[in-house]
């Protein structure tokens, strides 16, 4: 009697998994080709998780509210403030601020002349692959140049250029997504190939125990009963000579999706800088995750100061139009932690002097022109002072 362990199976090799790294390239290979690391970059934007981190991180930006320190000139003061709003700056820095992610952004501010001012009315994006540093052409540093038209982009009224920098001296930013790079690829390699291990393993396994007498009767009855296992379906029966057993075999590949965690935890350190609060999957005490929120938060402020810094460019525009030779206000964005409404009332009742300035902005809103411009809602009245409540409750007793 001779036994068998030869069966017709189809299997799933792990090297196929090992040889994912092989395929992760290495960002030199690409990151000095502009259109490559584009299609790239908009590739990984394509993952849910990528294009979350990056418009949250950019969104806590642009909900923030921008002021101007007031200059000796009283016109340019309200100038600014009436004409350079909210919306205008919104709508710039949505562009600029892609320079997180992609290390650069570029616009090409419109101006029409409406009711005796040069305002901007639009802001136009350049695409990053429109843009070149040739070394060839005489040009101050970092001013990029219109490839197709051979333009120097050096009017500063006319074109914002933003780069996310640390310091270094890069021409094109550095971008945020190629850090996530190398996890981002090796996510979505790993998940293609745990879904075709999910489909292999996903059905169940037969497996079909019998006695032979020879090698060559053994390898055609495996052969028979694999063709004939192979068709069954769900609630088929059948009978088989010279079985002696049948059993199921499940296969389980649950540790895979351990890697797809870790993959989403390294993109977010390398977007945000910290996994705790963007990651619900990750658990931590709660000093860990207060600071990771703090780790957070500062390198929001870091983005809105960079920011700042290159819209300023637009007040100046704007002031060297409309009031030439007189000096711009400083702009800024407001990323101060401000107290909560509970703390403010508190240090009002106890007499603690407060800001009434301060307080206007916090809520975002004009201080009242007049008494007559002022809208105060009025406090219930119950009808007797506090000495009059204690004559009243006297009576009742």
């Amino acid at each position: 009697m001779a036994r068998t362990n030869s069966v017709t199976s189809r299997v799933i090799n792990i090297n196929g998994f090992r040889s994912i790294a092989n395929y992760v390239s290495d960002t030199q290979d690409w990151i000095n080709s502009v259109q490559e690391r584009e299609n790239i970059f908009e590739e990984m934007r394509d993952d849910g998780r990528v294009e979350s981190l990056i418009l949250d991180r950019k969104n806590k930006v642009l909900q923030m509210y921008g002021s101007f320190t007031d200059t000796k000139n009283k016109n340019v003061n309200e100038a600014c403030q009436n004409l350079l709003t909210f919306n205008t700056f919104y709508k710039l820095n949505n562009i600029l601020l892609n320079a997180v992610p992609y290390g650069i952004a570029a616009c090409e501010v419109i101006w029409e002349f409406r009711g005796g001012w040069y305002v901007p009315v639009d802001f136009t994006p350049i695409p990053r692959t429109a843009l070149s540093f040739p070394q060839h052409i005489e040009r101050d540093w970092g001013v990029p140049v219109l490839t197709s038209q051979n333009l120097i982009l050096s009017d500063k009224r006319k074109f914002i250029i933003h780069r996310n920098d640390d310091g270094e001296l890069n021409q094109w930013g550095r971008p945020t997504l190629r850090s996530a790079y190398t996890f981002w690829k090796f996510k979505q390699l790993g998940v293609k190939f745990w879904a075709m291990a999910a489909e292999l393993c996903g059905v169940p396994s037969i497996l079909a125990i019998f006695e032979t007498k020879s090698e060559d009767e053994a390898k055609k009855r495996a052969a028979d009963l694999t063709a004939a296992l192979q068709n069954w379906e769900s609630g088929s029966s059948g009978a088989f000579g010279n079985v002696k057993d049948i059993k199921v075999v499940s296969s389980q590949i649950n540790e895979f999706n351990k890697i797809v965690e870790l993959c989403d935890t390294e993109i977010a350190y390398a977007l945000t800088a910290q996994a705790l609060t963007t990651n619900t999957a990750q658990y931590g005490t709660h000093a860990q995750g207060e600071t990771h929120v703090q780790t957070y938060d500062d390198l929001i402020k870091g983005d809105a100061y960079k920011l700042q810094q290159t819209d300023q460019q637009l007040v100046n525009a704007f002031c060297e139009l409309n009031f030439p030779g007189e000096v711009a206000p400083q702009y800024d964005i407001d990323s101060t932690d401000f107290a909560p409404w509970e703390v403010i009332r508190d240090a009002i009742d106890r007499g603690v002097p407060v800001s009434l300035k301060a307080l206007y902005n916090k809520i975002h809103l004009p201080q009242p022109v007049d008494e007559k411009d002022s809208f105060v809602k009025a406090q219930p009245s119950f009808g007797f002072s506090d000495t009059g409540k204690d004559d009243f409750f006297q009576k009742r007793q």
